[in-house]
């Protein structure tokens, strides 16, 4: 039995100190009469809102959050996890994985609310509990969501875009188009590995990773684990001069959105187009209720959004209480929501954009019937592998990743220049290199599995998660991520018509969800595959005893758990994810549930896009982030160039 107070756990987190890498302050201006209004500052809203500004339009950027450029847990690689138990910034949503609660209470992250914002994780909660689902981690705050994600950049497959293309008829989603607009992410994100150089301070460290590479290697043991890590040295996850790239099976280092190990993205990027002096405002703790619409004419036009000013408003924050003060702002040109794949659909539908029939049960009046709004919702699969060793690592010694006088960690990361390893353990997201294979199921030539190694105790998202993860450091992790999963059956539905709530979401997992062509065994089939590599690695690891690591117990999924069918129970019982999107799909024009068209319009509206990671008709990749910022470059250069 579990049980937490987010007022009093990890508050050493929220210490405000001068951070040396970022810039000062974003300063928010009240002129409320703009050409383009962005909601929403993340992956999709952020780069588009900077493009617009730079490119000489006057443009009001919302974010319901503030801007936290004084937080060192948005800028310490290594508090990747921390930083999403920052009351200040996490926005905490609870999901459900099925609908049927029984089911979805075999999961021990399953989460009960007994007093507000305290809560009881597990079986047995105390009597009166209220029930709320599974842990989703979000962000309210400058930036987004990635300004609290593991700072892992993948980039996209050519069959993502090529299928877009292929749905829409529009070729400026090829490929080789979309090339172009990862130039452009490029500009301004900067991406590099972890320094390996700081794996070598721990040989049990290496002794695992030895492990996972010889899997992914080529004859016995020691030379197959010789060839996996020379793969690491010369092979890049996103290489653009490797044709077989998306293809390519093996075990790679993993490229971080940092700079000199330090975390450095969206928010940075804004900050530093405000003040360079283009036309960008930024309006911090906003939360926009509702988009306004002149309908004078035959087709509704947006003109602008009606919002409520306040700090930590939406009830998922922690801190929320307030009502707000309301305002509004207008568009002389569109209005472009990026609030992500629940708060998208949320919003819209809050507007009367959405299925008429749910619309009509709450009373909201329509503006456009567009069913697809809050379906299509799709996410990957993730599930670990965990061991404990019977001592520490050594590349964590002295971490205690809580921001106090006695992190030596953190006073080598803020004291030392990024060479050599010099910044430390910090100085990386804790995840040291992953194995990338396509499994027995994939559904094309493309690699669908990540396999990702690291010292960590894993197990996925629920209260006190991130605190857990570093409990000790004697915990080794590899936990694999199903990309190119099938499963489409996710909804996002409202609550009520409060814009303050959150919605109700239902992923609807495995064989509750997309069964045709045996989508749920297939996408099942290859995370128990994915379980058993990772235990192949874990019993390769003796082969390597010359580097001096000590023995482990497996915890999960536990000895117990060993037949093909009892892993299959364990994963559909325990998987989680953390990449929704496509719930405001594009698609084409007889398609009743394609929300937009191939620019981002919506659908039976003027002067309307969305932007974000709900406009995927299929889920992209590997990663999630990487896309996004993809996409929201192609929307500025479609607003822009047409």
């Amino acid at each position: 039995m579990k049980f937490f107070d987010f007022f009093t756990l990890g508050s050493s987190f929220l210490t405000l100190a001068p951070s040396p890498v970022l810039a000062s302050p974003v300063t928010a201006r009240d002129q409320l009469e703009y050409e383009y209004i962005v909601v929403g500052s993340g992956a999709g809203g952020g780069p588009l809102a900077c493009r617009l500004a730079m490119a000489g339009h006057k443009t009001l950027l919302i974010e319901a959050g503030n801007d936290q450029n004084r937080n060192l847990n948005i800028t310490v690689p290594a508090y990747q996890a921390i930083v999403s138990n920052d009351p200040k910034i996490r926005w905490d949503m609870f999901v459900n994985h099925y609908q049927d609660q029984t089911r979805a209470m075999r999961d021990p992250k399953y989460v009960y609310e007994v007093a507000p914002y305290q809560y009881h994780v597990g079986p047995d909660p105390p009597s009166g509990a209220k029930p709320l689902g599974i842990l989703y981690p979000r962000a309210g705050t400058l930036g987004g969501c990635v300004t609290h994600n593991a700072l892992i950049l993948i980039t996209p497959h050519a069959s993502d875009w090529d299928g877009i293309a292929s749905i829409t008829g529009d070729n400026s989603w090829a490929a080789t188009n979309m090339n172009q607009y990862l130039d452009k992410v490029y500009e301004w994100l900067p991406v590099e590995p972890t320094d390996p150089t700081i794996l070598l301070s721990d040989l049990k460290l290496v002794q695992q990773l030895a492990s996972g590479a010889a899997v992914m290697g080529v004859g016995p043991d020691p030379l197959a684990a010789v060839i996996g890590l020379a793969n690491t040295l010369l092979n890049d996850p996103n290489s653009r001069l490797n044709p077989t790239r998306d293809s390519t099976q093996g075990f790679f280092q993993i490229p971080l959105i940092m700079k000199n190990g330090a975390r450095t993205a969206v928010r940075d990027h804004i900050d530093a187009t405000v003040q360079a002096g283009y036309p960008l405002t930024v309006r911090e703790n906003c939360h926009v209720t509702n988009i306004t619409f002149d309908t004078s004419g035959s087709t509704p036009k947006a003109t602008g959004v009606n919002y409520l000013d306040g700090s930590y408003l939406y009830r998922a924050s922690p801190l929320s209480g307030g009502q707000g003060t309301p305002g509004s702002a207008t568009a002389s040109k569109e209005v472009i929501i990026s609030g992500g794949a629940y708060n998208t659909p949320q919003l819209l539908k809050l507007s009367g954009i959405g299925p008429s029939a749910e619309l009509n049960n709450l009373n909201i009046p329509v503006v456009v019937d567009l069913p697809g709004v809050g379906t299509n919702m799709q996410d990957r699969y993730e599930i670990p592998v965990n061991v404990k060793h019977g001592s520490d690592f050594v590349v964590l010694n002295g971490c205690t990743f809580d921001e106090k006088p006695h992190d030596e960690c953190l006073t080598r990361w803020e004291n030392n220049p990024y060479v050599l390893a010099a910044r430390g353990a910090y100085a990386t997201n804790g995840l040291a290199g992953t194995m990338v294979v396509r499994s027995n199921y994939a559904s094309t030539t493309d690699v669908d599995m990540f396999i990702f190694g690291g010292p960590v105790d894993f197990t996925g998202y629920y209260p006190g998660w991130a605190d857990a993860a570093v409990a000790d450091h004697k915990h080794w992790s590899w936990y694999t991520l199903k990309a190119h999963t099938r499963n489409r059956a996710g909804t996002v539905q409202l609550r009520s018509t409060d814009p303050l709530d959150t919605p109700i979401i239902n992923f609807n997992y495995f064989d509750t969800g997309t069964t045709a062509g045996r989508a749920d065994t297939l996408d099942l089939d290859a995370m128990i595959q994915a379980v058993n590599m990772s235990r192949e690695a874990l019993r390769r690891y003796s082969n390597y005893a010359i580097l001096g690591g000590d023995a482990f117990i497996e915890e999960e999924p536990g000895l117990a758990v060993q037949s093909d069918e009892d892993i299959g129970q364990y994963i559909k019982d325990r998987a989680w994810g953390h990449h929704a999107s496509c719930s405001a799909p594009i698609g084409v024009d007889n398609d009743p549930n394609a929300v937009l068209d191939s620019q981002f319009r919506v659908r039976g509206v003027q002067n309307l896009r969305v932007v974000d990671a709900s406009v995927f008709p299929r889920i992209p990749g590997v990663f999630i982030q990487a896309p996004i910022m993809m996409v929201s470059e192609k929307a500025a250069d479609v607003i822009l160039n047409g």
